[in-house]
Formats: C-alpha cells, sequence, structure tokens
C-alpha cells in the first residue's frame, strides 16, 4: 500500500482486499450482514430489491452513507424522482424491467433532453441561438457578428461544380444587390436569382412585370443568370416552381450556395425546400430578423431534400456527398439599418403585408419617416402625390419645421421621430442628417408614379403627379442608403380629391 495511506486512521478495507500486512481485512459493519445473507449473496446478480435490503441492513450511517449517495452533491431522495416518464428502458425490456435505482436530478433532465432531441421534439442549442429563436434578441450588438466583405466568398470562384442561388430581398432592390458579385464568386458558375419576401407586396402585383423590373438592376451583379424567381419563403409561395427550376438545372454531383445579402431571408428558403421534402422538421435552420444570425458556412446533405433538390426516387450515386450550403449574409455598411441597435430593429422592419398610402406633398413641405428618412420637396409644383411603402409612420411638416426636429434629435431632445429610441445620450449618439441625394425629375403621369425613393432596409417612398419639373432632396443618416429608382408599384397611387380636407387616402 502506499504510504499515503498509512496516516489514515481506521482504514476500512473491503471483503477480499488487502492490508499493509498482507491478510484479508472485512468491513466490520457489513461482515454480520454478509454471513446472515450468505444465501442471497452466492447469486451471481442481485435484484434490486435484494440489494436495497442489505444496504438498509447496515448499522454504521457513514458507510451506509457511501452505497446509498446521501449528502453526496446533486443527490435527490429517490422517492421523489422516481416517476415512470423519466425512466425509459427498451422496447423488448420493458415488461420484465425492476425498478430503476434513482439518479441525479440533473442526470435525468439532461436524459430527458436527449431523448427529445433524439424524437424531434427538442434540440439542444447554444444560448445566442435560442435568444434568437424564442426572444429575437441578442445580449450584445449585432453588429458583433456581421459579415461585411464580399471577399469571404472569394472561394467559390475555384470551385468548379456548384450551382449558385442568389437571393435578394424585393422589397429592397437594389440595396440588397451585391455589386460585381460576378468579380468574387466567378461569373462561369450557373446562377439562379430568387427574389425572396413577394408576401410583404400588395396581393395584385403582376409578376412578369416585376420580374421584368428586377433584370434591370441584374446587370450590377455580373453573373450568369439562368432564371429569376418570385418567392415568399415564409408562405412557400413560389417555392415549389423555384425547387423544379433548380432541380432543371442542377447536374449530378453539384453542391448548391446560398448566397446574398445579410437579412434577405437565405436561411428561411432553406426551411421552405425542407418543408417540402420531409413535411416540415423540429431541426430547422434558424433565422430571424437580425442580421448576421448566419455566422458560418453551414452545409446540409442533399439527401433530405428529396422530392424538392433531389428527384423523388432519391439521392444518384454522385450525389451522396453533396451539400446544400448557407453562406453568412454579406451586410452593406452604407445600410441605413447600420445605424440602428436591436430593439430599433424591430420597429423598422417589415413583417406583414405592406398597404399603401397616399398622401398630399405641398411645396415646401416635408415628410420624413421617423429619424431614418426625410424628402423635402423644394421646387415644382404646388404639390405632389406620395405613396409610403414602410412600416414606419411617416410625419409631414414643413421645411422649417423638420429642420427643428431634425437639430432637436441631434441634441438629444425627444420627439415623434422614432425610430431612433432611447434616451437622450443615444439620440446624440445617432448620426446627424445629411444630403443624401438631390433629384430634379418630370412627372409623366398624373396617376401613375414617376420615380422612387428607395431608402435600404426600411421600404421606399413613390411620388406621382404630371409637371415640368420638380426638385426634390432626400436626408438621411450620415447620408447613406437613399437612392432613385424607376417605380415597382407604380400603379398603388389612389386619387385624393382636391376638395378633401383630408391629406391622406386610407386603404379600403
Amino acid at each position: 500500500m502506499p504510504d499515503m495511506w498509512c496516516g489514515i486512521p481506521n482504514n476500512p478495507v473491503i471483503d477480499g482486499a488487502y492490508n499493509d500486512n498482507s491478510e484479508p481485512t472485512a468491513i466490520p459493519a457489513l461482515s454480520e450482514t454478509h454471513k446472515a445473507s450468505n444465501k442471497v449473496l452466492s447469486s451471481e446478480v442481485l435484484s434490486e430489491r435484494e440489494y436495497q435490503k442489505i444496504i438498509k441492513d447496515i448499522d454504521d450511517p457513514e458507510l451506509r452513507a457511501v452505497f446509498t449517495g446521501e449528502g453526496l452533491a446533486g443527490f435527490v431522495d429517490p422517492n421523489i424522482i422516481r416517476r415512470k416518464d423519466e425512466i425509459e428502458e427498451n422496447d423488448e425490456d420493458k415488461q420484465d424491467a425492476e425498478p430503476v435505482a434513482s439518479k441525479p436530478y440533473d442526470t435525468l433532465v439532461a436524459a430527458r433532453l436527449r431523448r427529445r432531441a433524439e424524437d424531434g421534439r427538442d434540440r439542444i442549442i447554444c444560448q445566442r441561438c435560442y435568444n434568437l429563436k424564442h426572444y429575437t434578441r441578442l445580449d450584445h450588438s449585432w453588429k458583433k457578428d456581421i459579415v461585411s466583405d464580399p471577399r469571404a466568398l472569394h472561394f467559390l470562384r475555384y470551385r468548379s461544380n456548384l450551382l449558385v442561388i442568389v437571393v435578394c430581398d424585393i422589397f429592397d432592390i437594389p440595396g440588397s444587390f451585391i455589386p460585381h458579385l460576378g468579380q468574387f464568386i466567378g461569373e462561369r458558375h450557373p446562377v439562379i436569382l430568387v427574389a425572396n419576401k413577394t408576401d410583404l407586396l400588395p396581393k395584385d402585383f403582376h409578376e412578369e412585370r416585376v420580374r421584368m423590373w428586377i433584370r434591370r438592376f441584374t446587370n450590377i451583379l455580373d453573373l450568369n443568370i439562368k432564371n429569376i424567381h418570385l418567392v415568399s419563403s415564409r408562405k412557400n409561395i413560389g417555392v415549389r416552381d423555384l425547387a423544379a427550376n433548380i432541380l432543371e438545372h442542377r447536374r449530378p454531383g453539384q453542391n448548391i450556395y446560398m448566397v446574398g445579402r445579410a437579412n434577405v431571408g437565405k436561411s428561411e428558403l432553406i426551411n421552405a425546400l425542407l418543408r417540402i421534402s420531409i413535411g416540415g422538421s423540429a431541426h430547422r435552420v434558424l433565422g430571424s430578423h437580425v442580421p448576421g444570425t448566419t455566422m458560418g458556412l453551414a452545409g446540409i446533405p442533399l439527401r433530405y431534400f428529396v422530392k424538392a433538390l433531389v428527384p423523388a426516387e432519391g439521392a444518384r450515386p454522385q450525389d451522396r456527398q453533396t451539400n446544400l450550403y448557407d453562406t453568412p449574409g454579406m451586410f452593406s455598411n452604407k445600410s441605413i439599418v447600420a445605424f440602428l441597435n436591436n430593439e430599433e430593429l424591430k420597429l423598422a422592419f417589415c413583417s406583414k403585408r405592406i398597404i399603401p398610402l397616399s398622401y398630399i406633398l405641398g411645396l415646401g413641405k416635408s415628410v420624413l419617416l421617423g429619424g431614418l428618412a426625410r424628402i423635402d420637396l423644394v421646387e415644382g409644383p404646388s404639390r405632389v402625390f406620395v405613396t409610403i411603402f414602410s412600416t414606419i409612420r411617416p410625419h409631414f411638416t414643413n421645411i422649417q419645421r423638420a429642420d427643428e426636429l431634425v437639430e432637436g434629435m441631434a441634441s438629444g431632445k425627444q420627439s415623434v421621430l422614432k425610430p431612433p429610441t432611447g434616451d437622450s445620450e443615444r439620440l446624440k449618439s445617432f448620426p446627424k442628417h445629411q444630403i443624401a441625394v438631390e433629384h430634379t425629375f418630370e412627372g409623366l403621369h398624373k396617376h401613375h408614379a414617376t420615380l422612387d425613393v428607395a431608402f435600404t432596409g426600411i421600404g421606399w417612398i413613390a411620388i406621382t403627379g404630371q409637371f415640368p419639373e420638380a426638385k426634390i432632396r432626400v436626408y438621411t443618416p450620415d447620408g447613406v442608403g437613399a437612392s432613385v429608382r424607376p417605380p415597382l408599384m407604380p400603379f398603388e397611387y389612389k386619387m385624393i380629391s382636391p376638395h378633401s380636407s383630408v391629406e391622406r387616402k386610407m386603404a379600403k
């Protein structure tokens, strides 16, 4: 025996073990019980009842605690935690199963979570994903998790056998495009362009006209685009047509990569394809409105996409090692969303169908979308008509009063301009308004929109009227995130009577 054991007084030795004199020694407290139960102990395996009876007959409480676990960390009384739903045996052993010895409570909880994960009812996720899934929030700023450099996709340029799905947000075009994307991922790869979130547009929009409108902006991508699809991954609109087109263009052995800006719905599109394949799954890809939800390259074997991306008869031999990859979204530093915190994102994010509202904007007047966007009618006719496509409530006033509101917000004064929200320190730290666009144009039709003023991530404002010339001045935080484009929804203007005392036409 080692010397370290010599200093311990009355060191108990189990029957069959040896002391320093090499003589067998028995535990005194257990010796009598052993002799009395010699017949029981001679069997090879003790039943649970026999084991508990022997332990109960031990007189020494300290020795009995060694076998029962009493006083140890995590010990729970067996009579409290022995429940049928917490004790599972294999199907073939259930009929003959004896009562199972108790386990610490934390062990039982962990075992139950593992069983739920195996059954598909639940899964163990990290704290970040749990907060995003159940509370749609992060414990830190979402800006810590974003990727803004498109060169992170440069590895695709050197891969030869792949199909690229470029996803954009139809509510944010061209802001959700990555300029010259072909220079980063390669111009030779076949590409299918997917315009997501069509469920946010009015119900009666014309798909083919919208598809032709999107094609005007595709020249900035430098890509070999095979087809354009309009889908809503959240509502499963157009997803089956997209899946059939992917199946048509994809060659055996090709991997599929989802590429696009942050928060355009790439992860949710993968979930929509999974719903087609296996009718929904608890192990879906996590997605939220917080940019940067997907932090790394995530691959899903294509065999899980039978009936969607893989033929119904099953995966081909070349497809056994192929995957669908969800890439991190490339965030644009020129987006207005970049200035918002976690709480302000909820106010600016559009999550339901937009109801366009038309207003009168007079000469010398301003329309503001919170503290994020502002349009002044500087020169031109006495009035024009503006149609708002945004969830942020507009505020109309004259240019002088708009200047006072913006300056007050910059000094930390609370106002009707929300977002941004928070205390005076938050308002003071918010970027000041600067001129983003000055544009002079001609009004072409009194009932159809002439142009859109788009604000990245928060919506757009369509301007309608027939006049020879008008000049607008657009302000945004730091002067970024605003652009002028041809109208996406030119026919959504609702006529307003010039004799009405109300300057707004409510949607029916």
